[in-house]
């Protein structure tokens, strides 16, 4: 179980270091990046094996409103995942080229947003996991670390405001496209304000989340 558990982390921190740099064609090339598309989406089937049991347990006990905006998350984000999956696979340039049918306009714009509607809902589901974080952390560092990296983390989500905005997030979500200006943008400032973005949305389900159960043992 423990070796199980090893390798769920390992799957999660690859997949979300993937999808960050999935999301920065113009900075890694389209043939990088159509790489790094194929290693997660089988980092995606790898987790969705791993965590099996989640579905299996979909039809079982009642459901509260934490319980529900929980499950409701996932199978977006599985929608989502499974969307940006094929519809890279219609647009691909390089490595799915012998197929005989490709994808135009549309598939490039479906894919924009079931890419960015993952990242958040990615960002969100990492953050309903708060609690289980928060207790390895516990764990392994004393109080003044963990003071610390709470303050760190706040930082990075109060920037993440400001980088919503920058990136035109909502706008991506929405399929109101703006254009971003790529001009003087490095890979790491890329990756520094979309981390930030992904903290901000983490921050606000963990709290949410919070709330949520607390309501539900409340009612209870």
């Amino acid at each position: 179980m423990r070796h199980k558990e090893t390798i769920k982390i390992i799957v999660d921190v690859l997949m979300g270091a993937l999808f960050l740099l999935a999301l920065a064609p113009h900075l890694t090339g389209v043939f990088p990046h159509e790489i790094i598309g194929v290693v997660l989406g089988v980092l995606f089937l790898a987790h969705t094996a791993l965590n099996i049991g989640w579905y299996k347990n979909l039809v079982h006990g009642p459901y509260s409103v934490y319980r529900g905006s929980w499950t409701a998350i996932n199978l977006l984000l599985l929608v989502c995942m499974v969307g940006m999956i094929i519809s890279g696979i219609l647009i691909s340039r390089h490595l799915f080229t012998f197929l005989p049918f490709s994808g135009g306009w549309t598939a490039r714009r479906l894919h924009t947003l079931f890419a960015y509607w993952g990242f958040v809902l990615t960002a969100l589901h990492v953050g309903l996991h708060g609690g289980m974080i928060r207790g390895a952390l516990q764990k392994h560092f004393n109080r003044p670390v963990r003071v610390g990296l709470c303050v760190l983390l706040w930082a990075i989500a109060v920037y993440g405001i400001q980088a919503c905005f920058q990136w035109h997030i909502g706008s991506k979500l929405w399929m109101v496209f703006a254009f971003s200006n790529w001009d003087g943008v490095s890979l790491f400032s890329f990756l520094a304000d979309h981390v930030s973005i992904a903290c901000l949305y983490a921050a606000a389900a963990y709290y949410i989340g919070r709330i949520l159960a607390c309501w539900a043992q409340k009612t209870k």
